[in-house]
């Protein structure tokens, strides 16, 4: 079961571009061990983080709080 998500933002996208889009995503295990999705969520963007973290809850069925975005 997966305890805590880490999500990475692209860092990779224009300075103009008003969306956010996920790079990759570390999932940490109830075990401490790390699991590395990097096409999870491929090139989707979504207009704010709340979406993006409710996107991730909904995919990993874990609390919001769990979710931590890296910028």
């Amino acid at each position: 079961m997966v305890k805590n998500i880490t999500v990475y933002l692209d860092n990779d996208q224009l300075e103009f571009m008003d969306r956010v889009r996920c790079g990759f995503i570390v999932a940490e295990g109830e075990d401490g061990r790390e699991t590395f999705h990097h096409d999870l969520i491929d090139q989707a963007e979504y207009p704010s983080i709340k979406d993006l973290v409710e996107d991730i809850v909904g995919i990993f069925r874990v609390h919001k709080d769990s979710v931590l975005v890296a910028v």
